[in-house]
C-alpha cells in the first residue's frame, strides 16, 4: 500500500526507525484490530489516546505507527507529525488521488444510509462498486473507507455526514467526489448549524467542490430551496422527486405487505420488497444515479428485487413465538424523519394497538423542547396507544401527548432498560411496537432487551 518514505512525504511528517523502502498493507485506527503489516494511527480524542497503546500494536505485527508525541526511546519504527488526525486525511486523500475512479458523494439531512446502499446495489449491475462501509461518513469514517480502495474497483460510494460548518467541505478535499446527491434538506443538528440556513450552507459544500471539479450534483427536487440554490451554479443539476419538473418523478406509490411499488416517469415500474414508503424516494435518488451512469431503467426495474436491510433503519421483524411486530428505526432521528417514518408505521401495521417508545431527538439547539412538544401532539393525534418517552427531553412529548390524549397511557423514562421493563409490561398480543430516537439514546439495545425479558414468562401482562 505505501512505504514509509511515501507516509512521511504524504504526511509531511519524519521518519525515525525503520527503513524509507519498509512497506505497510493497510491502515488502523484501532488498537484492539490492528493486523500484521499495517501502520498504526495514533489519534487522541476526549476519552482515549492512541499513543497509550503503542506497544500493543506492534506486539500484533504493526510495521510502524503514526505520532504526534515525541517518544525519544521509541524501539519501533514511527512517523513523527504535529497532528496525527491531520496526517491521517492527508494521507487518505493522497491515496485516494491514486485511482481515477467514480466517485458518489452522498448527503443529506436524512435517508443518506439507505440511499447510498440503494445506489450500490443499482450500480453493481454493471460496476464492481466500492461501498462505504456502514455509516463511516465522518472525518475519521471517510478516510478508513477511501483506504478500502483497491485497482479493480470501478465505482466508489460514500456518504458524507455533518453536525457543524466546513465538515463536508473537508470530506469533499479528502474524498475527491464526481458526483454529489444531496437527499433533502431538514431541521437536523441545529445545535451545531444555528438554524436551517446552516443546514443549507453545509450540505451545499458538496456542490461547492462539484463546481470547482465541474462534476455533477443530483438532488431532491421536492425542495424548491435546495433546487434554488443549485440552479446558478456550474455544476450539471439532476433532479429526481414528485414534482413535474423533476428529471426522475415518482409516481403510484404504494407500500403493501412488505412491497413497495412506484413508477418512474409513469414508464418504469418498480416493486421492492421491504418497509417503510418514504424508502421510495431514497430508491428514486439511486434510480437517477443509475441513470446518470447510463444504466437500462428498464433492465433495473426488473432486476432489482428489494431494498437494502440496514439494522436501526425501519426494520419490520416478529418477536419470536409472539403476535407482535416491532419496527426497529432506532439508530437517529429528527423531526422530519420521525414523521415520515411514522406515517408508515401506521400503514404497515394497520389496526394493532400502538406502542411508540420515542428517545430524545438530540443536536436541536434552542428549537429542541417545540420539537419535542410537537411531536407529543402528533403522536395524540395519529392515535397512539402508549407512549414511552426516553431522555429529558422527551418529557415535553409525553406531557403534550397526554393534554391531547388523556385515555392513553404513557411513562417517562431514563434511559433504555427501564423503557424496555415498561412496555413489557404493557405489551399485548397483537399489539405494534415502533422505536426511534437519537443514537445517543441507545434504543438500538430495545428489542435485544426486550426479548431477553420476555423468555424469561410465557404471558403478556
Amino acid at each position: 500500500m505505501f512505504t514509509l518514505y511515501e507516509i512521511a512525504q504524504a504526511c509531511g511528517g519524519k521518519l525515525i526507525g525503520g527503513q524509507s523502502r519498509d512497506t505497510v498493507t493497510g491502515i488502523s485506527c484501532d488498537s484492539r484490530t490492528v493486523q500484521p503489516g499495517e501502520l498504526f494511527i495514533a489519534l487522541r480524542g476526549e476519552r482515549f489516546d492512541g499513543h497509550s497503546f503503542l506497544a500493543q500494536t506492534f506486539q500484533k505485527g504493526a510495521v510502524c505507527a503514526l505520532i504526534e508525541k515525541e517518544l525519544p526511546n521509541a524501539s519501533y519504527p514511527v512517523v513523527f507529525v504535529s497532528d496525527t488526525l491531520k496526517a491521517f486525511q492527508r494521507l487518505a486523500r493522497y491515496y485516494r488521488a491514486q485511482f481515477s475512479v467514480p466517485t458518489i458523494a452522498v448527503t443529506g439531512s436524512a435517508g443518506k444510509t439507505t440511499t447510498k446502499e440503494c445506489i450500490g446495489v443499482c450500480l453493481s449491475e454493471v460496476f464492481r462498486v466500492r461501498l462505504g462501509y456502514g455509516n463511516w461518513n465522518n472525518h475519521i469514517g471517510v478516510p478508513l473507507n477511501l483506504f478500502k480502495l483497491s485497482k479493480s474497483d470501478q465505482c466508489l460510494v460514500l456518504e458524507l455526514g455533518a453536525n457543524h460548518p466546513g465538515e463536508i467541505a473537508l470530506l469533499t478535499q479528502i474524498a475527491q467526489p464526481t458526483v454529489g446527491v444531496i437527499t433533502g434538506i431538514y431541521p437536523v443538528h441545529l445545535e451545531g448549524f444555528g438554524s436551517l440556513e446552516g443546514i443549507y450552507k453545509a450540505k451545499l459544500e458538496l456542490a461547492d467542490y462539484l463546481d470547482r471539479v465541474q462534476g455533477t450534483i443530483i438532488a431532491n427536487g421536492d425542495d424548491p430551496e435546495l433546487i434554488r440554490r443549485l440552479s446558478d451554479r456550474r455544476s450539471r443539476l439532476v433532479t429526481f422527486g414528485t414534482r413535474s419538473n423533476c428529471d426522475y418523478i415518482l409516481s403510484d406509490l404504494v407500500a403493501k405487505e412488505g412491497i413497495i411499488y412506484f413508477r418512474v416517469n409513469e414508464e418504469f415500474e418498480f416493486r421492492l420488497r421491504g418497509y417503510g414508503a418514504f424508502n421510495a424516494m431514497n430508491a428514486l435518488g439511486a434510480i437517477a444515479t443509475a441513470a446518470y451512469f447510463n444504466l437500462d431503467l428498464k433492465s433495473l426495474s426488473e432486476s432489482w428485487q428489494a431494498l437494502p436491510s440496514i439494522a436501526g433503519r425501519f426494520r419490520l421483524e416478529w418477536l419470536e413465538g409472539r403476535n407482535v411486530c416491532v419496527v426497529d428505526d432506532s439508530y437517529n432521528a429528527n423531526p422530519k424523519s420521525f414523521e415520515r417514518a411514522l406515517e408508515s408505521f401506521q400503514e404497515v401495521t394497520g389496526l394493532r394497538r400502538k406502542i411508540i417508545v420515542a428517545g430524545d431527538m438530540l443536536e436541536l439547539g434552542n428549537h429542541a423542547p417545540s420539537y419535542h412538544t410537537m411531536l407529543g401532539r402528533m403522536l395524540a393525534e395519529q392515535g397512539v396507544d402508549v407512549l414511552i418517552g426516553v431522555g429529558p427531553l422527551s418529557r415535553s412529548t409525553v406531557d403534550e401527548f397526554m393534554a391531547y390524549r388523556s385515555n392513553g397511557t404513557s411513562a417517562h423514562v431514563k434511559n433504555a432498560q427501564e423503557a424496555t421493563q415498561f412496555l413489557a409490561e404493557q405489551l399485548k398480543d397483537g399489539d405494534a411496537v415502533f422505536i426511534k430516537g437519537s443514537h445517543g439514546i441507545k434504543l438500538n439495545e430495545v428489542k435485544g432487551l426486550l426479548e431477553r425479558y420476555l423468555s424469561k414468562t410465557s404471558t403478556f401482562a
